[in-house]
């Protein structure tokens, strides 16, 4: 809550591209999308990325359950791959903290929903270490889209959304009901059901700007 306070009424820049789709993107329908934030100059240096939503912060944040790499503050590092071609010498570490802190959350409501493989492997650790959101434009949109795509492919079935992300969906409620039950129970909350102003379903899909807010000392 103390982090969803320091974002209340807090304004940010988007971009919006409208683009047939044909055209553009000539391997096909699916592509992967990733945001990052680079030094200028002739050696860049990835300062930030971002794939799927709150990976770092609700992800990979802990590093209390991780037993290889428990004093490693490992983001920093997380943000210096290129999530299209992970190095050989980081991923290991960056796995590890995956299948501690996804265990973790597995644990919270007491049962074990989500099976580990013979070496300790979570079965979201390989595709949330693929830190790209996977979109399909020939697939109809769904407002709750995210990660539809891969939980058809981890159920073995076709994908029936367009997958991506959509602005108004409540991301963290998705998020902790994936990691704590695997869908398998009800719904889990963090107790915030909407933005401060939601989003348009029409192009540009941009919110109005957030109203002036008194602040109280």
């Amino acid at each position: 809550m103390r982090q969803i306070s320091r974002l209340y009424g807090k304004n940010v820049l988007g971009i919006a591209l409208n683009i047939e789709w044909a055209k553009f993107l000539k391997g096909g329908p699916m592509f992967a999308v990733v945001g990052e934030t680079l030094t200028a100059g002739k050696r860049q240096v990835r300062l930030e990325r971002v794939g799927r939503p709150e990976i770092k912060n609700v992800t990979l944040s802990a590093k209390t359950f991780d037993q290889v790499n428990r004093n490693l503050e490992i983001r920093d590092l997380y943000n210096n791959e290129d999530a299209f071609n992970l190095s050989k010498d980081y991923v290991g570490t960056i796995r590890a903290r995956f299948n501690a802190n996804l265990t973790f959350y597995d644990g919270l409501d007491g049962k074990a929903d989500w099976q580990l493989d013979e070496h300790g492997n979570h079965p979201l650790t390989e595709l949330l270490l693929a830190d790209f959101l996977v979109v399909d434009a020939s697939m109809p949109f769904s407002e709750n889209g995210y990660f539809e795509i891969e939980q058809a492919m981890l159920k073995g079935r076709p994908h029936a959304t367009c997958g991506g992300r959509w602005l108004n969906q409540d991301l963290f409620d998705f998020i902790f009901t994936l990691y704590i039950n695997g869908g398998n129970g009800p719904r889990i909350s963090d107790g915030v059901d909407g933005p401060i102003t939601w989003s348009s379903n029409v192009f540009p899909y941009m919110a109005p700007p957030n109203g002036p807010k008194a602040v109280s000392s």
